[in-house]
């Protein structure tokens, strides 16, 4: 399948209800085009929920990115930033969602041409 037929695949099992046909790789597909497309498409996805939250979560009233009151992430991608810092929550979002962006735009972890993996 292309990559279309693989996102209408997904479509189409996701709604269904049976969450392991949902994630079953179809007959005859490749494993990691399969995870590709599926990652693709939830990183997708959760930026778009992400961006339905984000006039709630101002860096004013979301000052720092926790899990609670016992727990504080700090942001670190161990190559512009090296030492972890305190972000707004927004903050550490957008460089999250940055970072995982950059993730997915390496054609040595995510081949952009289907079939051509590594």
């Amino acid at each position: 399948m292309q990559g279309a037929q693989l996102k209408k695949h997904i479509d189409a099992t996701l709604g269904s209800g049976n969450l392991r046909e949902a994630v079953r790789l179809p007959p005859g597909e490749d494993l990691h085009e399969w995870l590709a497309v599926n990652t693709v498409d939830f990183f997708n996805q959760v930026n778009l929920l992400y961006g339905t939250l984000t006039e709630f979560c101002t860096p004013e009233n979301c000052p720092t990115m926790t899990a609670g009151p016992k727990y504080e992430y700090r942001w670190a991608d161990g190559v512009q930033i090296k030492k972890p810092i305190e972000v707004s929550a927004p903050k550490y979002v957008e460089y999250l969602m940055d970072w995982i962006e950059s993730q997915l735009d390496d054609e040595s972890i995510f081949p952009q041409k289907l079939g051509k993996n590594l």
